[in-house]
């Protein structure tokens, strides 16, 4: 049986002589393994240059019995992403926004909704002319609320500590330490309230912005089992 469907460009690596695995989630089958036999050649039909990381791509995909793969047949480019290729910070949250989603994202889920909001960020983040220092902030708070574990309660003054086991605003530090101090739940309380299409707004302290990306990982954790990421080590050299 083939597929044929948009997708996202998760990850690659190599897999048998020339051959690689190709990590996408697609707008029809969620996410999903595909080998492709080789991207070197010049005969290829899966070039290396389109499976950098949030490249958008409409991609054939093979599904034989008695395969634990799926074969990629084909892929050309869906959406062209100069932007992220060619800046250092763009490229930089794109390679963390695919581990993150290599690690939130379930095989095989389709959600046309997430699947709209990861496609639509990607645009967003190729065409934007605003610094992009927070980008990778609201993304993640907006995902929190597509895969519905956004915090809950509403920060206060009375309610400055953001307990990140419970998922809630409380009066004072709890007695583990996987909470967010009052400075940086205040952030997280008004970024929580602002569209993706706003990142570039809020004006967040450097410092500020590393503590409340390194909460808010913790916090993803937490809820969803995953192990810890590499890559927002980058970005807090980068931004």
């Amino acid at each position: 049986m083939h597929h044929t469907t948009e997708a996202i460009v998760l990850q690659h690596y190599p897999y048998k002589d020339n051959g690689a695995v190709v990590k996408l989630y697609s707008r029809q089958m969620g996410l999903v393994s595909c080998w492709t036999p080789s991207i070197h050649k010049k005969s290829s039909r899966t070039k290396v240059n389109l499976l950098q990381p949030l490249s958008i791509v409409n991609a054939e995909i093979s599904d034989k019995e008695n395969n634990s793969l799926l074969q990629l047949k084909e892929i050309e480019s869906a959406v062209q992403t100069p932007g992220i290729i060619l800046n250092i910070e763009k490229s930089s949250i794109a390679i963390f926004l695919a581990e993150l989603l290599l690690k939130v994202l379930k095989e095989s889920s389709t959600d046309e909704s997430l699947y709209e909001f990861i496609r639509d960020s990607i645009v967003m983040l190729d065409k934007t002319t605003h610094k992009c220092a927070n980008f990778h902030i609201l993304f993640i708070i907006t995902l929190s609320d597509h895969i519905g574990i956004l915090p809950k309660g509403n920060y206060a003054t009375g309610k400055s500590y953001f307990n990140l086991q419970d998922g809630v605003y409380q009066t004072s530090a709890p007695m583990h330490p996987h909470f967010l101090n009052p400075s940086e739940s205040q952030w997280l309380s008004m970024l929580s309230s602002y569209s993706m299409n706003d990142f570039y707004k809020p004006e967040i302290p450097a410092i500020e912005r590393r503590l409340l990306l390194r909460g808010l990982l913790e916090y993803l954790e937490l809820h969803l089992a995953i192990t810890p990421l590499k890559s927002h080590l980058v970005l807090e050299e980068v931004f």
